[in-house]
């Protein structure tokens, strides 16, 4: 906190000493810097950031991301650690404390493929692939009934996957993006609900038909056609009066 130089009083962020009227001395020279008030630091004093480091602004967005991701892999690991001394504590084994356990790893993986794979994006897409199905497999397993997991989940996931890659790929080659992104996720979303139903049937052992997916997709494939027609169309030309022929 700075002081006066002359009567010693504390002056805060004052341009002067409200008791002599001194001037601070942690503002520069209005004059040669522009117009700009520029507080000086004190002697000994820096700026700081997170618990007294230097400033963010020091640092590149990876080393960044490399922050982040230690503190997550910190607190992930302390919470994990309490988890499975409660479930000893309480029970004398380790039980109901694997759920827990398995849905930190999963995300400990998702933020390692997100924070600290953005240089190797091949790694990087492995990870985030990876990761779903074998947490819902760590599950079943957990469970002890595992045939839900690789009979109906692990199926459903990969073909959410599959979409979701498929998406992505349109969406990076397409040089205009807008409202054609949005109709390509709503036809994905009707793929997928047709995927569900055909799942879940099999699963069950239920003959193959399609009900609510069916109604589901039939009342998204129009709006994303629209949308398409929007986008490339409407969209794309200014003069309404040449675009209709008015």
């Amino acid at each position: 906190m700075p002081f006066c130089p002359d009567c010693g009083v504390e002056i805060g962020g004052a341009k002067r000493c409200p008791l002599c009227g001194a001037e601070n001395p942690r503002f520069a020279d209005i004059a040669s810097s522009g117009g700009k008030q520029i507080l000086r630091p004190e002697c000994g004093e820096q700026s700081s950031g997170f618990a007294g480091s230097d400033s963010d602004e020091t640092l590149t967005k990876m080393e960044k991301q490399k922050a982040a991701w230690e503190i997550l892999s910190v607190a992930l690991a302390i919470t994990s650690v309490t988890v499975l001394l409660i479930n000893l504590l309480v029970e004398k084994r380790i039980s109901w404390s694997l759920y827990p356990l398995a849905s930190i790893m999963f995300i400990w993986a998702w933020a390692t493929a997100f924070l600290v794979l953005g240089r190797m994006p091949r790694l990087q897409v492995l990870l985030i692939a990876v990761a779903p199905p074998a947490f819902l497999l760590v599950l079943g397993f957990f469970i002890g009934k595992d045939a839900w997991a690789w009979r109906l989940a692990l199926p459903i996931c990969l073909l959410a996957e599959g979409i979701a890659a498929i998406i992505s790929l349109l969406a990076r080659n397409t040089r205009r993006k807008g409202l054609n992104i949005l109709a390509f996720v709503l036809a994905g979303c009707a793929l997928l609900c047709l995927g569900i139903e055909l799942f879940i049937d099999i699963f069950v052992g239920n003959p193959l038909h399609l009900g609510w997916s069916f109604v589901t997709a039939i009342a998204l494939l129009p709006i994303a056609v629209f949308l398409l027609y929007i986008h490339h169309r409407v969209a794309k030309s200014t003069n309404l009066r040449r675009l209709f022929k008015l």
